[in-house]
């Protein structure tokens, strides 16, 4: 990828929340070392825009198909060489996760949003187990990330975009040696609901 590009995005994406009138509130730091499989809750597409607000290195998604048909985040994740997910056939989803587990060994940092897709009522939602396959698979630690507020400004079930605060917490990232794919899930979840979600 050119060098320009993440920072490019990375200014697109404060842009985009500084026109909404959404202010940022970050606790934590983005690690400097890595890759990780970087995963946080999904209440709205603004999610799309608040990750390379701070994360440090190259990286890549793995996003639903059909993001991609949309203009200018379309265009945004051909960019990055988003991976598209079909969520709905399982064999192309398992494509997907090894193409994704690929660009981990290049040295990417991969989002993943553990819940499939958008709350619809701002509620936590069950996790998928194809992330946690490609974090074992790898043997890459998990980063949690948890995001709060965007789901008022921006739900899903909405077409307006309400000025406000969105919060993102980074969490201390966790190893995956040694663990099933249920224990890691169940790592994590613990950790989101820790934090109020």
């Amino acid at each position: 990828k050119p060098h320009w590009l993440y920072p490019y995005a990375q200014f697109l994406s404060k842009g985009i929340f500084w026109c909404f009138n959404i202010k940022r509130n970050i606790i934590g730091k983005f690690p400097k070392t890595g890759p990780y499989v970087l995963m946080h809750n999904h209440t709205s597409f603004l999610d799309l825009f608040f990750l390379p607000t701070v994360i440090k290195g190259k990286y890549t998604g793995v996003v639903a198909a059909k993001n991609f048909k949309i203009p200018l985040i379309g265009s945004i994740l051909y960019r990055i060489s988003a991976i598209p997910i079909h969520r709905f056939n399982r064999s192309k989803a398992i494509e997907s996760i090894k193409i994704a587990e690929q660009k981990i060994y290049a040295g990417y940092h991969i989002a993943i949003f553990p819940e499939g897709t958008r709350t619809v009522d701002g509620q936590l939602n069950k996790f998928k187990k194809g992330g946690f396959h490609m974090a074992s698979n790898t043997n890459t630690k998990i980063l949690p990330i948890i995001t709060k507020g965007l789901y008022e400004i921006k739900p899903k079930n909405r077409w307006t975009i309400h000025p406000g605060t969105a919060t993102m917490i980074i969490l201390d990232p966790i190893d995956v040696t040694n663990k099933s794919i249920n224990d890691l899930m169940q790592e994590t979840y613990q950790l989101y609901i820790e934090h109020g979600l």
